[in-house]
């Protein structure tokens, strides 16, 4: 589809932040449950979640990391802290987790 030139496109300093336009300035509503996608990283992989929070069991169950192995949150120090499969992560840019490591005593 053709871009519209800047000189063409409708006035949108009257429309409601929850109105949209379309290219031809019709109006629609915004759908809370199609908001922007949530991205989370996991193992360096990014998922796309349609909700603003997930549960630790869901976010292992998405990745493929079994529960009993379970999840660490890289917070933004650096620092690690663990994810429970019952606790609730509200996605903020920039969140990131990895699989929990084992070790083997050897």
């Amino acid at each position: 589809m053709d871009e519209i030139p800047e000189n063409q496109r409708p006035d949108t300093a009257h429309v409601a932040p929850d109105i949209e336009l379309d290219y031809e300035g019709r109006a629609e509503a915004k759908s809370e449950a199609t908001g922007p996608p949530y991205i989370v990283e996991v193992d360096g992989v990014e998922y796309r979640l349609d909700e603003p929070t997930v549960t630790g069991g869901e976010l292992m169950d998405l990745a493929g990391i079994p529960r009993e192995v379970g999840l660490l949150q890289i917070l933004d120090d650096g620092t690690q802290q663990q994810v429970g499969p019952d606790d609730v992560i509200e996605l903020k840019p920039g969140r990131r987790f990895k699989k929990r490591p084992r070790f083997k005593r050897g």
